[in-house]
């Protein structure tokens, strides 16, 4: 299945670099909204923690020294789960390898129908995600690699956050939207609301030219 993968990414990347738009191709030659990119990069990148996360056997422990020491000198500590532990969060979040090297599988893309811009993910559950067919694809200039770059900003600037998070004995059931628009206001409802609102306009009118 990986050289499958491979072999489609390459292909759809040769696909954006060559191809033009024309009405049919679900392609779509243009920038867009830096703000909201990055917003939808923050949510993807809390879901690929809490699936990397997720993965890893609870069993597994990590000893956390609490900074004082037993009767023989040694330093006293507990056992947590290695999967919350900073060591283990810290190396995920860093890094060309870690967990922003999943946004190689994703592209920026706008709904045919609203024009509404999405970060899709190319493969779910082993196949092809079912709703390629209802977006055209973004090209501009980087070619998506920006979608690991804001993985590595977002990580770089708010990792305290993350780990706040990630390291808690429970989980939250909105972790993306605790994180992203409540903590960092990245996705700052009324901002980004705007922002889709007008990038949606103005890709309806490109496609009626």
């Amino acid at each position: 299945m990986k050289g499958h993968k491979s072999l489609f990414l390459i292909l759809f990347i040769a696909k954006l670099a060559l191809a033009q738009y024309d009405g049919t191709e679900n392609l779509f030659l243009g920038n867009v909204d830096g703000k909201i990119v990055k917003c939808l990069v923050c949510e993807h990148t809390v879901n690929e923690v809490k699936d990397a996360q997720a993965k890893v056997d609870p069993k597994k422990k990590a000893e956390v020294k609490s900074g004082r020491f037993n009767p023989d000198g040694t330093l006293s500590g507990t056992l947590i789960e290695f999967r919350k532990s900073e060591q283990y969060l810290t190396e995920l979040f860093e890094g060309d390898d870690g967990i922003c090297k999943t946004m190689d599988d994703y592209a920026k893309a706008k709904y045919k129908s609203d024009g509404r811009l999405v970060v899709l993910k190319m493969f779910v559950d082993g196949g092809m995600n079912p709703l390629m067919s209802e977006v055209d694809f973004v090209q501009d200039q980087d070619l998506n690699k920006s979608l690991k770059h804001y993985c590595l900003e977002v990580l770089d600037e708010f990792d305290e956050v993350f780990l706040e998070y990630f390291m808690a004995p429970k989980l939250v059931d909105d972790v993306a939207h605790q994180i992203c628009t409540e903590r960092t206001k990245l996705c700052s409802e009324k901002e980004v609301e705007e922002e889709e609102d007008l990038e949606a306009d103005s890709y309806l009118l490109e496609k009626e030219l």
